[in-house]
């Protein structure tokens, strides 16, 4: 449990650095910069399929595709839907909009709890009762006070909730999904690459960043490494509260790093959506120490 415990929090360290990444590789675009990533991630994870020997699940995804032609429209839309996620996380930090991109990671269990509620009829606890109240109120005071509510911050909290639900009602969890979603994008990177990107243009950017272009995709690879690791050794409720280091890494990096603020005027509603997050963080803490408890009893 301790060597899953820091493998989740070192993937959540890593995750962080790449929230920082895109401003090591400025002047180049948001779609260059993701393009470079996908190119050097993608071989990345092929090999790590094959040291954690999942190879197996990935030909059982090419033999339903075979069976159901028609799955491969639902493998192109979740790939859609997380492109436009992976692209909001480069295109935040380096267009100052880093903090409002970390409050979408913030609301994101709320907003999955919400949407387990309304499409899988699942119930909630007094816990999640209490966060979703605190969380709603602090969304409707900043779209009273500020008269909208962030778009990134809008596209990250039901996005993610509409990627898992398509990737639940396709069965392809785990490993295969990941590699279902950067298998399609790669290939969409490399087109764009062969069409829009001259070959002296690649050549600059190695040369101007030939340290900083393989390490997005080294450091990308080892975080998905050590995040399926530690999900492998991890209670499910443990794995999931340490989900929440990641938001708070990111708004440490967006006030630290990309010297971003929290106007006064944001200081209420967001410190009520930090505070249901933090209801949340004391059910998952309160579900462990009784599970814990019951093993000893046992």
């Amino acid at each position: 449990m301790i060597k899953g415990v820091a493998l989740s929090i070192l993937a959540s360290c890593l995750f962080g650095l790449l929230y920082y990444y895109p401003v090591l590789l400025q002047p180049l675009s948001v779609v260059d910069i993701f393009c470079w990533r996908l190119l050097t991630s993608f071989p990345a994870i092929i090999v790590l399929i094959l040291i954690e020997k999942q190879w197996s699940s990935i030909s059982t995804l090419f033999i339903r595709i075979k069976h159901q032609p028609f799955l491969l429209v639902g493998l192109l839309f979740s790939s859609f839907l997380l492109t436009i996620q992976m692209l909001i996380f480069i295109w935040a930090p380096i267009n100052g909009h880093g903090l409002s991109a970390s409050l979408g990671y913030f609301l994101l269990p709320l907003s999955m709890v919400v949407f387990g509620q309304i499409f899988y009829k699942e119930r909630l606890s007094i816990f999640q009762k209490i966060a979703v109240l605190l969380a709603s109120i602090g969304v409707i005071l900043e779209i009273y006070i500020t008269g909208a509510f962030s778009w990134e911050t809008s596209v990250i909290a039901l996005g993610y909730p509409i990627y898992f639900m398509t990737r639940r009602k396709l069965q392809i969890e785990g490993i295969a999904g990941t590699f279902s979603d950067f298998f399609f994008i790669f290939i969409g990177c490399l087109i764009y690459f062969l069409l829009h990107y001259p070959y002296n243009q690649i050549i600059s950017d190695l040369s101007h960043f030939h340290i900083f272009i393989p390490m997005l995709g080294i450091i990308t690879a080892i975080a998905f490494a050590m995040y399926f690791v530690a999900r492998r050794l991890l209670p499910l409720g443990l794995f999931g509260l340490l989900g929440y280091v990641e938001p708070v890494l990111l708004t440490i990096v967006s006030v630290l790093f990309l010297h971003e603020s929290v106007s006064t005027k944001h200081i209420l509603p967001y410190g009520l959506i930090w505070l249901s997050v933090c209801v949340l963080a004391l059910e998952g803490t309160v579900y462990i120490l009784r599970t814990v408890k019951r093993k000893r009893l046992k």
